[in-house]
């Protein structure tokens, strides 16, 4: 079976996620400050998917001056090589928000590309402080913002699957990447517990479903046990599951209730990892 993978990796969001640091650099982070999802928009068409909104500019070129610094900074810190760029949630919205960037897709720019101006940029800088880099599969597999696979080498890149179970593992291992499995259907550990945001415009419609949870139902330490994480994969595809990891988001979660989100779920994780949960 599949290892219990354990390492000291840091993750710094990049591109997307990135509203802190207006704080520090407002000119470099375009939609800074907007709400994340205006009333009677759609949610398409979303500045975020939570608060706040913020991306940085791939086109500013001080982007990259301060991007290098803090990979160079937090890198430095882990003796690990590997280093979470993180690249999910990148928003079409909110790029487009941004002059420049307007002026980039008139001339017949793509945001994929200017996705891959990021990449291209910043991805060969970590490989150059040996890091292999991490990325969730949104950079490879997302709807509308991805990038080509030949800006992501299998050798320096590991991609890590949140969305669609199985079926994102498989098509991820299939084109040469090693993984590492975080299903939100089986691995997250925050839903269910419904919505943290309260000024939601999901909530002036009906019917709402989930409940603000979008990843509802609450996740128990028996469906966490029961997901095989390499079911479906050949021998070859499996040896490139480098293994899992339950995600415990913060919106939610304080010292008062952290123990019992965790635990059991990640031990029934961790168990089905080691030992396998069939007898064979």
């Amino acid at each position: 079976m599949c290892c219990v993978f354990l390492v000291d990796a840091f993750l710094i969001w990049l591109k997307g996620h990135a509203a802190s640091w207006a704080a520090a650099y407002p000119e470099l982070v375009t939609c800074s400050g907007m709400f994340w999802w205006p009333a009677g928009v759609d949610w398409v068409d979303r500045l975020a998917s939570e608060p706040g909104a913020g991306q940085l500019n791939p086109l500013h070129p001080m982007t990259y001056n301060v991007a290098k610094n803090v990979i160079r900074d937090a890198a430095s810190l882990f003796p690990d090589n590997l280093y979470h760029e993180g690249a999910d949630e990148v928003v079409p919205g909110c790029w487009r928000t941004d002059l420049e960037i307007q002026e980039f897709l008139s001339g017949g720019g793509t945001l994929s590309e200017l996705h891959e101006v990021f990449i291209n940029s910043t991805l060969p800088y970590i490989v150059s402080l040996n890091k292999t880099v991490v990325y969730w599969e949104d950079v490879l597999l997302d709807d509308n913002i991805r990038v080509k696979p030949s800006f992501l080498a299998p050798e320096s890149t590991i991609l890590q699957s949140w969305n669609n179970g199985i079926e994102n593992v498989k098509r991820l291992v299939s084109a040469g990447y090693r993984t590492i499995v975080s299903s939100s259907e089986y691995y997250y550990l925050d839903c269910g517990h419904g919505g943290f945001v309260g000024n939601d415009s999901e909530y002036d419609r009906l019917p709402q479903g989930d409940g603000g949870s979008w990843c509802a139902p609450f996740k128990t330490w028996q469906t966490i046990y029961d997901y095989d994480i390499v079911e479906g994969l050949s021998e070859e595809e499996r040896k490139l599951v480098l293994g899992g990891e339950v995600a415990l988001w913060s919106e939610q979660s304080d010292p008062t209730v952290v123990d019992g989100r965790i635990w059991p779920p990640a031990s029934a994780m961790a168990e089905s990892l080691w030992s396998g949960n069939r007898d064979r």
